[in-house]
């Protein structure tokens, strides 16, 4: 069973000033960020930073999809297992998650419309972070 933990949430914010925000959270995009220029926009980043709890670092994959004057983000955190025998992260993941959410929307001055969380995140549980 994979330790990871997913978020998403429909922010009333504009697809640009989201990713802006989402630069600034360097522990949520100093890997990699990039934005495609498709209908709607979507853009990509990957972060990682230690946990001390854990004993590792963890990465995050946030997608951020333009959806009106709204913004969907959907980010995953994963990665705090060393061994084979570590079944859990001490809630790593999780807190991972939700800071880069709390912290973008803080960034960006909103709150979060709908937000729909994922423990114990595999792709047969993907499905369930959709927004209705």
């Amino acid at each position: 069973m994979p330790l990871a933990h997913g978020v998403t949430a429909r922010l009333p914010a504009a697809f640009n000033n989201v990713v802006k925000a989402l630069e600034l959270l360097d522990y949520a995009s100093s890997v990699y960020l990039e934005v495609f220029e498709t209908q709607p926009r979507i853009a990509i980043a990957v972060g990682e930073k230690y946990f001390f709890r854990a004993g590792n670092y963890l990465s995050s994959t946030t997608l951020v999809i333009e959806d009106g004057d709204h913004t969907i983000v959907k980010i995953v955190a994963s990665g705090g297992r060393r061994g084979l025998l570590d079944l859990f992260d001490l809630g790593s993941a999780k807190d991972y998650a939700n800071d880069i959410l709390y912290d973008l929307c803080g960034k960006v001055g909103v709150k979060p419309e709908t937000i729909v969380e994922v423990d114990y995140l595999d792709k047969s549980r993907s499905n369930k972070m959709k927004i209705q």
